[in-house]
């Protein structure tokens, strides 16, 4: 400070108060000025103290200065008494009382001064407490505190004493609080609060928390203390002392909420010491971004958008001359929400009219500033929309209807203009026919009725009608009272158009819906019929109510429900599908269908599924009719042993059987489309060859005359010659030619031929009345001993009759197992086995075979099972089932006979595609039984072979099962083979190429 007249009697007057006095700064820093006083007082030097701050101050840092500071800032003209106290140099304990008062600077940017003022107290010795009741002065002041709660408690806070005033504001005696902890009586939340470290009590701060009163409800203290410490400076008791706030505290929150719901917060600011004070609210609409004490407003410009910041401080400057205002400006918070905000405020100055403080109010309008912005946009979207939609858009009186308003649409769809219509009835361009209708409509619409918009026509001002579609609402006054009606009329006249052809569409779907001669349905994603004409209903024998919401599945036969699904679900994918399949009729008869599915899309989403099926059980019987007959004309032309040659009405080569490919020494694939003559290469009696038209043959194929010619040479395509004989006959289908055919044989050993032939007609016929024999002979009467054998088991027989049953029924069945092997040996052999092609169910047809040996494999104490490999191995396959099954019992009875512990498995892969439509199957089945030496592993599929004599007595069999096996795989296509290590086990294994049933109906 400047060494002044005045600062020195100012210094002297400071110094030579009769109480300690300190001048400290509002802000943490050294101590400005003390006196003699407050160093006697507090033991301390001058020099010392004024290098300190005041939080360095024993006797200055046990007070909560920071709230002091607010008070004060708060009312600058009150003076705060508080109690603290020091510990002397020779370990006493110094009480004091402390007053602290606010001194203004001379101007607002000069930091204000704070003056404490110090009068010692009582000096304790060591810890010992002062007499708490003896004491006048603390009994002077519990008496007086009526509204107060003052108690002693020890350093974990147990109760010492609580002043009696305990009893009207708490309603508890002292009796009954002395000895309790204090965390007993505080709310939940505060009382866990109590227990982190420094909660308890503190000497710096204030605490506001809840009390619960006996009667069970909570009140609301705002509690202050002073901490009294022992020799050591150890906290040895606590004095609290308790403000009831409940009323503030409620009047606060009540001022909060009603802040909060209407957004309005609350300043101050001092002029003086530049302090700024948010409220809570103003706060949260600052997004917590400014401090509930601010030493400037620097935060707070720190927020307001840049365009709004000049404006703003332009406005702050005036208003801090004393100038009462309002202004609206924009903040953006961290989070980038920016918000509108209206502040006001009023200047507060002092007797000499100089600006002291503002207090003032901030509103966040932001909803406030968008509705209003929203309703200005709203306008004009209304203005916008009503001057160039294209919809006519009026408004009309209620009486007659009268318009009000036209927008200039309405001349582009009625021909007139707005001026020409405005004044006019609605009525007036009404077609005669629909006023009626329109009257009732707006009579409806008066009453508040809820009604979907109304068709009507126009008359157009060149005379023609024009179909609209209205929407009416009619406007109310302030009083309620409906005045105007408006009106929005769009053109529908091309969808009345539409809706025309629709109909007309919707009518020639129905008819071809109802008179398809198939049956036309129509089912939902689940499969589920939705719609169906009557042919569906003749077709499967239920009625249309039995089929509408039914399931498809139970109408399909089992046997094609997975190929079905298949193709459903191919439907549901959006790929239309057309396969056969077997229905079963409501009664029980089996029906043939075809069936196209069809999926139905709406906005490019399958959302059902249409059906049409016919009836194809007769077509299904012709087709397989052809099929057979296909099928054996195909096998007799490639088991002939004369060569046939199909020929054009050109003569050229359409087709040649096996047998005459292999006379003429030709590849049949190298044949077709060649001329006739170089194919048949025939020589006159010269030794000259026939050379195109020359040629017998292709005079009587381009004539189309039959030739028959025999004893002549034909030459190969190796140029050896051959005598033979040939027939040519035309082709002709349905009176037109088609070309010809021609039939001939080698005749150069026809002798020998025949002779032959005779032999093996001979021996033939006897292995045919051999094996007619045995089949009459042999397998009737078998078959009887069997029924008469299962007829006597069933009488009452004792122990061992029925083994002798047993054994000769075991003997029989093994007897007519043998007959059946020869038996189907000996069709193999002559070429009479055929082979179906049929769906196969591979999963079933396994677990039957499997359940066959079952039993018989648990009485060993054999494990039997089977694996498929699924993710190469379809579910269903294209075969013969009977004789897969033939092949996979043979070798499985094989593998339970020969194998005594251990297990049998049977396992299917699918090795490799060969192609788009065909792969191969592989079976194994494997065991751990006797096993195969090597040496004698050739015989195992050589007719009637057995391996050892000794094997044959133990095990039996007649050595035909694995060469049926062999013979059976070799005619599906197949090899078969075995793997096998003696004393080991051994490994059956066959393939057999196969289709899926897929691969079928999309190749047929």
């Amino acid at each position: 400070m400047m060494q002044t007249a005045e600062n020195w009697v100012w210094e002297q007057m400071f110094d030579k108060l009769p109480f300690g006095a300190i001048l400290i700064s509002a802000v943490d820093e050294p101590v400005a000025m003390v006196n003699d006083r407050f160093c006697e007082i507090t033991e301390s030097k001058r020099s010392d103290l004024l290098q300190l701050k005041p939080s360095e101050i024993q006797v200055l840092s046990n007070l909560s200065f920071q709230q002091i500071l607010q008070s004060l800032i708060y009312d600058p003209t009150s003076t705060l008494s508080r109690e603290s106290y020091f510990i002397r140099q020779d370990g006493r304990q110094v009480h004091v009382a402390v007053s602290i008062s606010l001194l203004e600077p001379p101007s607002r940017d000069r930091t204000p001064w704070i003056m404490c003022c110090l009068e010692p107290g009582t000096v304790q010795e060591g810890t010992t407490l002062p007499p708490i009741i003896k004491n006048d002065e603390l009994l002077a002041l519990i008496s007086k505190s009526g509204q107060d709660l003052i108690s002693i408690s020890s350093a974990d806070g147990i109760i010492e004493y609580i002043s009696p005033s305990a009893t009207d504001i708490l309603g508890y005696t002292q009796e009954e609080m002395m000895g309790q902890h204090r965390g007993k009586y505080y709310h939940q939340v505060d009382s866990e609060q109590m227990k982190e470290p420094g909660k308890l009590f503190s000497e710096n701060d204030s605490f506001v928390r809840r009390i619960r009163h006996k009667e069970g409800h909570y009140l609301w203290f705002e509690t202050s203390f002073q901490l009294i410490r022992g020799a050591q400076g150890e906290i040895d008791k606590v004095l609290a002392i308790g403000r009831n706030i409940t009323k503030r505290k409620t009047d606060e929150d009540t001022l909060a909420h009603a802040q909060r719901i209407a957004k309005i917060g609350s300043w101050r600011w001092d002029l003086i010491t530049h302090t700024l004070t948010y409220s809570d609210e103003m706060r949260r609409i600052y997004g917590y971004q400014i401090n509930a004490i601010e030493p400037n407003h620097d935060t707070l410009m720190s927020l307001v958008i840049p365009e709004d910041r000049e404006r703003l401080e332009q406005v702050v400057r005036t208003a801090v001359q004393g100038r009462a205002d309002e202004i609206i400006y924009r903040i953006q918070l961290k989070d980038g929400q920016i918000r509108t905000i209206r502040a006001q405020w009023e200047v507060t100055v002092t007797n000499e009219g100089r600006p002291m403080e503002m207090v003032g109010m901030a509103q966040d309008i932001t909803e406030q500033v968008m509705i209003e912005q929203q309703s200005l946009e709203n306008e004009n979207k209304y203005k916008l929309i009503t001057e160039n939609s294209l919809d006519f858009i009026s408004r009309s009186t209620i009486d007659c209807f009268t318009f009000l308003y036209c927008s200039p649409s309405c001349y582009a769809l009625l021909g007139y203009r707005p001026e020409e219509m405005v004044g006019t009835s609605t009525f007036d361009y009404v077609y005669a026919e629909d006023i009626a209708p329109l009257q009732d409509y707006l009579e409806n619409c008066l009453e508040g009725k809820m009604l979907t918009p109304i068709t009507f026509r126009y008359i157009h001002k060149d005379g023609r009608h024009i179909w609209f579609e209205v929407n009416c609402k009619y406007i109310s006054t302030q009083g309620g009272q409906k005045n105007e009606i408006i009106s929005i009329a769009r053109d529908i006249s091309e969808r009345k158009l539409m809706e025309f052809k629709l109909k007309e569409s919707e009518q020639r779907y129905r008819s071809l819906f109802e008179y398809n001669p198939s049956a036309v349905y129509s089912m939902n994603l689940d499969g589920d019929y939705i719609t169906a004409n009557q042919n569906l209903q003749e077709l499967t024998g239920y009625t249309l109510d039995e089929l509408i919401g039914m399931y498809f599945g139970p109408i399909v036969a089992e046997k094609d429900m997975a190929r079905t699904l298949f193709h459903f679900n191919q439907a549901k994918e959006g790929i239309p599908q057309s396969y056969d399949l077997t229905i079963i009729h409501k009664d029980g008869r089996p029906i043939e269908i075809n069936t196209i599915n069809i999926p139905i899309f709406v906005d490019d989403e399958v959302v059902g599924v249409y059906g049409i099926t016919r009836d194809i059980t007769e077509r299904i019987r012709t087709m397989e009719e052809i099929k057979k007959l296909s099928r054996e004309l195909t096998l007799l032309l490639n088991t002939v042993s004369e060569g046939i040659i199909g020929l054009d009405i050109h003569g050229q080569v359409a087709f040649i059987n096996p047998a005459g490919a292999a006379m003429l020494d030709y590849e049949p694939a190298t044949t077709i489309g060649r001329p006739c003559d170089q194919i048949i290469k025939e020589i006159r009696h010269d030794g000259t060859f026939y050379r195109g038209e020359d040629s017998p043959l292709v005079q009587a194929v381009k004539q189309g005359i039959p030739l028959s010619r025999a004893e002549i040479v034909l030459w190969r395509g190796d140029g050896t010659s051959f005598l033979a004989d040939y027939q040519v006959n035309p082709i002709w289908d349905q009176g037109e030619r088609k070309g010809a055919v021609m039939v001939f044989r080698d005749i150069t050993d026809e002798k020998e031929i025949i002779r032959a032939k005779e032999n093996a007609e001979r021996a033939d016929q006897a292995k045919t009345e051999f094996l007619t024999m045995m089949s009459h002979e042999l397998r009737t009467p078998m078959n009887g001993i069997i029924g008469m054998i299962e007829l006597l088991s069933t009488t009452e027989l004792d122990e061992d009759q029925q083994n002798y049953i047993h054994i000769l029924m075991e003997s029989s069945g093994s007897l007519l197992h043998i007959l059946n092997e020869i038996l189907d040996f000996s069709k193999i052999e002559t070429g009479n086995m055929t082979l179906n092609h049929e769906p196969i169910d591979l999963r079933s047809l396994l677990e039957v075979v499997v359940d066959l040996f079952s039993a018989k494999a648990k009485e060993k104490g054999l494990s039997l099972s089977f694996n498929i490999n699924s993710a190469n191995v379809p579910d269903v396959i294209i075969g013969d089932a009977l004789r897969l099954r033939q092949v996979l019992v043979n070798l499985i009875s094989n593998a339970i006979k020969f194998t005594h512990e251990g297990s049998i498995t049977l396992n299917v892969e699918g090795l490799r595609r060969t192609g788009t439509q065909e792969f191969t199957l592989a079976f194994q089945v494997k065991d751990t039984g006797i096993g195969i030496a090597p040496e004698l592993q050739h015989q195992l599929f050589t007719s009637f072979s057995q391996l050892h004599p000794s094997l044959n007595r133990k095990y039996g069999g007649t050595g035909l099962g694995l060469a049926i096996s062999k013979k059976l795989v070799e005619l599906m296509g197949g090899v078969i083979g075995v793997e096998s290590r003696e004393n080991v086990g051994s490994s059956f294994y066959f393939t057999i190429p196969t289709h899926t049933l897929q691969d079928v109906h999309t190749n047929p």
